[in-house]
């Protein structure tokens, strides 16, 4: 796990400052305490910082070819690296270290541009092609790695994370109008966008391949499923088993200690039983409460499984103060716009983590393939109703939202009855403030004039033959997983120095998944049935029979408590960014309906208060603070014993 960087002058050649990439460096110290590393070649720069996982001796970057003409920095970790190093010797490559990175450099002088398409992990990676001048950029098949970049028509400039694009005085700090209104619909940027102007995020399983000629976008993941054969389900049940399995078992390959983040749920229940059985001695397994809100603590739970497998189980109790503290910091991190109200307790988490292992495997990932949210099961069987006279969904729509008027999710669900097509009914079901909704929240002549693309335009067009549930899955997997939850998973465990693993998003695993039909994934009312099934070896029932408990803080009580007046006073003061882009008077009316329980609007509002902190410190702030500042580690972890 690293944070790379760099700088390729690919028009004129001009030679790139040294000092430059060695402050872009110096950014994401965080991602890398071990090491850092360097490669100039003219109008190429190269930097990286290390956190040592794999040959802690031998594995240091960037790492160059035999003949030393291509060179790599990678950010992340290639699980089958030695099944490729194996090919690749074979051709008669030569090794000089362990490191799984150095299988890069050698895979692009076998096969080219296609050796994205070998390559099971997680990553954000440059490789450098100096005969023919060309920089190839990539991130991996479901974006669980980050790689932003900035090009002027002359110039590409690249990192792990955006504050160290920052560091450079050329690269503007300044505000997307569209990128904002797709942070203000979805609580988060989709990828190639960012709330930054100028600054985009490569989408997953793409790559920009850059040469004197220009940059361009090419797609090296194309996953569109296909018909499963006609198996019968207990053989799709071992299968599944079967290739959980394994993926657990690539991704505990380190030469650090590895522990598990164990909730109550049965995903992490999952990977850390794999864990357990296969380690050759008890795993370290973490986990986060809430105090005061047992509706969402899952710590009594997680301790129970701790027992059962004979881990060292460590977990932490938060409280609605440490929220306070914790959101500049944690916005400082994230960098993009994302408002997600589990920040704070994975964050915690992570920080945990870091003070026992390096490295922790998570149960992230297996919701949006195998349709574990209640938007899944809302499409599965919303035919029932959507064959309703329009008329007729509009009124039973109305009373709904007049009658539940706290349940926002709710209210998304029900608007998108009356839409037809699958993708147009994702976007609307994703939409958490629409079109009026906007009207009325941005300041007079704020609102852009032109609509940004939707998210689905990168890959609606491979799905239109399935089902609409399986359209659903396949969008959440590459949109809101890839650039919300994976983006603040790796940015927030990387704060603290450490690596999270995602076993569930193995591409093995992913490539059987989504072709598994939409009847295997929703049974009835059950969620996730195949899995389910293919787990409950290992999974006691009463996890599998337990009602989903949502990995996230109790945001709505606070905000109708603890936070209010914090609430207040950032949004309604007259120096605010939100006083400029949004009309007070009508925040200040959403803040007194949520207090009042009138009207569920914890997540405009948590858009707004993260749209504010990010507001102050990445566009007020100046070039020099920003280069030079690193918040720490927000202290008092506690550790607790089973």
């Amino acid at each position: 796990m690293c944070g790379i960087c760099g700088i390729y002058n690919y028009r004129d050649g001009e030679p790139v400052s040294q000092t430059t990439i060695r402050d872009m460096t110096a950014a994401m110290v965080h991602r890398g305490p071990d090491d850092d590393g360097f490669h100039f070649a003219g109008a190429l720069g190269l930097g990286m910082r290390r956190l040592s996982i794999i040959d802690l001796e031998g594995g240091a970057q960037p790492i160059a070819s035999e003949a030393g003409t291509h060179v790599t920095v990678c950010n992340g970790e290639i699980y089958n690296f030695r099944e490729l190093r194996a090919e690749l010797a074979a051709h008669g490559h030569i090794f000089r270290t362990r490191s799984d990175t150095e299988a890069l450099v050698h895979a692009y002088e076998q096969w080219g541009f296609a050796f994205l398409t070998r390559l099971n992990g997680m990553f954000g990676l440059a490789l450098w092609d100096a005969a023919e001048r060309t920089l190839v950029l990539a991130r991996d098949p479901y974006g669980i790695k980050p790689l932003y970049y900035h090009d002027t028509g002359g110039t590409i400039r690249f990192a792990s994370e955006i504050k160290s694009l920052l560091c450079d005085p050329a690269v503007p700090r300044a505000v997307d109008p569209l990128g904002l209104d797709l942070y203000l619909s979805f609580s988060y940027v989709p990828s190639p966008r960012t709330a930054f102007a100028g600054i985009h995020r490569l989408p997953p399983g793409y790559a920009l391949v850059c040469t004197p000629r220009g940059c361009a976008l090419r797609r090296y993941h194309i996953a569109a499923p296909t018909a499963m054969d006609s198996r019968d389900e207990a053989a799709l049940v071992e299968e599944l088993r079967e290739l959980i399995a394994a993926a657990v078992r690539r991704q505990m390959v380190a030469d650090v200690p590895v522990g598990a983040l164990l909730s109550g749920g049965v995903d992490s229940t999952t990977t850390a039983t794999l864990m357990a059985r296969l380690a050759e001695q008890p795993i370290d397994t973490f986990t986060v409460g809430f105090a005061g809100h047992h509706r969402l603590d899952e710590t009594a739970y997680a301790r129970a499984t701790a027992r059962r497998l004979g881990s060292r189980h460590h977990d932490i109790v938060i409280s609605a103060d440490e929220y306070v503290g914790f959101l500049p910091r944690a916005v400082w991190y994230l960098e993009d716009l994302v408002a997600t109200d589990s920040t704070l307790a994975y964050s915690r988490v992570c920080e945990l983590a870091a003070t026992t292992v390096k490295v922790v495997l998570t149960g992230q990932g297996a919701d949006e393939p195998f349709a574990g949210y209640p938007r899944h099961l809302g499409e599965r069987y919303g035919w029932l109703l959507r064959g309703a006279p329009p008329a007729l969904l509009d009124g039973v729509a109305r009373v709904l939202v007049a009658r539940l008027p706290r349940n926002e999710r709710l209210k998304r669900a029900v608007r998108s009855l009356g839409t037809r097509d699958p993708l147009a009914r994702m976007v609307a079901v994703w939409t958490v403030v629409d079109a009026e909704q906007k009207g009325r929240l941005y300041a007079p002549g704020l609102q852009p004039h032109d609509e940004p693309e939707l998210p689905t335009a990168l890959w609606g067009a491979e799905v239109s033959h399935l089902d609409g549930l399986s359209q659903m899955l396949y969008m959440d997997s590459r949109l809101s997983l890839a650039d919300n939850l994976l983006l603040y998973g790796d940015k927030l465990a990387m704060a603290v120095s450490l690596e999270a693993r995602v076993p569930l998003l193995d591409l093995e695993l992913m490539r059987f998944v989504e072709r598994v039909p939409a009847a295997l994934k929703i049974r009835g009312r059950t969620q996730k049935y195949l899995l389910r099934k293919a787990v409950s070896a290992w999974v006691p029932e009463e996890v599998l029979r337990r009602k989903k408990i949502p990995f996230q803080s109790p945001l709505d009580a606070w905000l109708r408590s603890d936070l209010t007046t914090q609430v207040r006073e950032l949004l309604l003061d007259r120096e605010a960014a939100t006083a400029h882009y949004f009309s007070a008077s009508v925040v200040d009316q959403m803040i007194r309906q949520h207090v009042a329980g009138r009207e569920d609007h914890k997540r405009v509002l948590l858009d707004l208060i993260v749209f504010e902190l990010w507001h102050q410190q990445f566009i007020r702030a100046s070039s020099a603070r920003l280069r030079s500042t690193i918040l720490p580690v927000s202290p008092g972890v506690r550790k607790g014993n089973v």
